[in-house]
């Protein structure tokens, strides 16, 4: 007890003394243990941590057991974390009862404390190895993300060598990728992060416009972020700018690929400027990807039923035109108008008259060929094909204007 007390004062035991400590402790066993775990409550860090190492010397249930009660109890949040991480220094369960004032605090604080001590490679390797064997898998992305929240920068290290150690999933190291990220990130990166949450939470709130300002600043900082873009993307489509909602679900499709949300939503962006070619030809890539997110059912069935009524109307409008060529004809299509919509005019007239040399009936075709030909000062052949838009179908608005710009510029 004496030893407790110059450890109060600052003066630690060390070398044979200590260990003739560490020795009489055992000895005495179950007599100084309250007295040991009393010490734990001490302020001075010196009493405190020499009371904790004779008691991780000393061992056994009666530790254990007065370190459970002691957890169970009133002692303060700090208290209890060096209980907790004594239990688990002698690979103790952790206690069925565990009162905690601030476990936020806390757990901040442990964090913290466990990564400030990783001052090497072989304490980074140690603390990985007890990761991988004491956290399921499917826990560890959870478990680092609260290391990234409290520690920083701090826990790339740790991430960096738990995703070099091999054996885990390819969504468990994408996770992790995505962590480093953040843990690496400048405060102009945290800035552009916080603006994607703050903007994700105003679109779920039913608020684009506030939305849109918080998604555009993150997208003009990370531009190929898929999610960024994505949720751009739908955000400019409840704002009815649906050829940017195009061009960003697009752009989200070439950054992530095998994501069927992004092919779903630029359906749902084409069907709203009215170019089923493009919803089309976006919902057959949909389903031919795998999706199991929430109301996957739900949107697979429309999907389903889309794409088999319009390839129903595809066979009706262009009879004895193999239906591979019509679908080629709308894939063709869809690349020219987005020519068209870049203003690569004349790449634009090409890729129509590739359509027509498939599909000759394509009346958007023959719009868009008068369009582009417009644009070109090629005002005779724009007429040309403009009428014969009309003449398949007389409905057709783009048609009808392009042709009265070119009556008035006569």
């Amino acid at each position: 007890m004496s030893s407790l007390v110059e450890a109060r004062k600052g003066t630690v035991p060390t070398g044979a003394d200590r260990a003739r400590l560490v020795r009489r402790a055992k000895a005495a066993g179950p007599a100084v243990v309250p007295k040991l775990v009393a010490a734990l409550s001490a302020t001075a860090d010196g009493e405190s941590g020499w009371a904790y190492h004779l008691l991780a010397r000393i061992g056994g249930a009666r530790v254990i057991g007065a370190l459970e009660r002691l957890c169970a109890g009133e002692a303060a949040d700090a208290v209890k974390a060096r209980a907790l991480g004594l239990l688990s220094d002698l690979q103790a369960p952790m206690p069925q009862r565990i009162q905690l004032r601030d476990p936020e605090a806390l757990l901040g604080r442990s964090v913290r404390e466990l990564l400030d001590g990783l001052d090497s490679p072989d304490e980074v390797d140690t603390a990985v190895a007890l990761i991988v064997d004491q956290v399921p898998e499917l826990e560890v992305p959870a478990f680092v993300s609260e290391l990234v929240r409290h520690g920083g920068k701090k826990a790339a290290p740790v991430i960096r060598t738990l995703s070099a150690r091999g054996g885990l999933s390819d969504d468990t190291l994408a996770a992790l990728d995505e962590l480093y990220r953040e843990a690496t990130a400048t405060a102009a990166d945290r800035a552009a992060l916080e603006a994607l949450e703050r903007g994700l939470e105003y679109l779920e709130a039913g608020r684009p416009r506030a939305a849109r300002r918080r998604l555009e600043r993150f997208v003009t900082r990370q531009p190929d972020s898929a999610e960024g873009r994505s949720a751009l993307g739908v955000c400019l489509l409840e704002l009815d700018d649906v050829d940017g909602a195009i061009d960003h679900l697009a752009e989200a499709i070439r950054l992530e690929p095998t994501q069927p949300l992004h092919r779903w939503n630029l359906a749902s962006a084409a069907k709203q400027a009215d170019r089923m070619g493009g919803c089309y030809l976006a919902l057959r890539d949909y389903l031919s990807l795998g999706d199991e997110s929430d109301g996957y059912v739900e949107r697979r069935t429309e999907a389903k039923s889309f794409v088999r009524a319009y390839e129903r109307m595809l066979r009706s409008s262009h009879p004895g035109v193999p239906l591979r060529d019509v679908l080629r004809g709308e894939e063709l299509f869809a690349r020219a108008y987005a020519a068209l919509s870049e203003g690569k005019n004349l790449e634009a007239a090409n890729g129509f008259e590739n359509v027509l040399a498939l599909v000759p009936r394509h009346y958007p075709s023959w719009g868009n060929l008068g369009a582009a030909y417009l644009a070109l000062d090629r005002t005779a052949e724009a007429k040309r094909c403009l009428e014969r838009a009309l003449e398949l179908n007389p409905e057709y608005t783009v048609a009808k204007h392009n042709l009265l710009l070119i009556q008035a510029g006569r």
